[in-house]
């Protein structure tokens, strides 16, 4: 049986909060062959350990970007809010 080949790399994620970490990490995780991601929320580094004969780093990087983070090799498509859910401050009172 061949011995997997095991790669650690760091990726740039953009992100904000506690719930982008678990978002972030969750995703990469998810994907098949990625042992190990850790996201540092003040570096905006994702540590990453995967099986390079199962997954790359383009392949992480592009399903993070899917679910609304940037990385350093895509920007998340972020859609774009219907105007009807803006809110709009008129005399102190929030309109829909």
């Amino acid at each position: 049986m061949e011995a997997k080949e095991q790669k650690t790399v760091i990726i740039q994620v953009q992100g904000n909060c506690p719930m982008c970490k678990t978002r972030i990490e969750n995703t990469a995780k998810g994907i098949s062959g990625v042992s190990s991601a850790s996201w540092d929320q003040k570096t905006k580094q994702l540590h990453l350990s995967f099986d390079d004969s199962a997954t790359s780093v383009d392949l992480i990087s592009k399903a993070i970007a899917e679910v609304d983070h940037d990385t350093d090799k895509y920007e998340a498509d972020i859609a774009l809010i219907p105007p009807y859910l803006i809110a709009v401050n008129t005399e102190s009172n929030y309109k829909f």
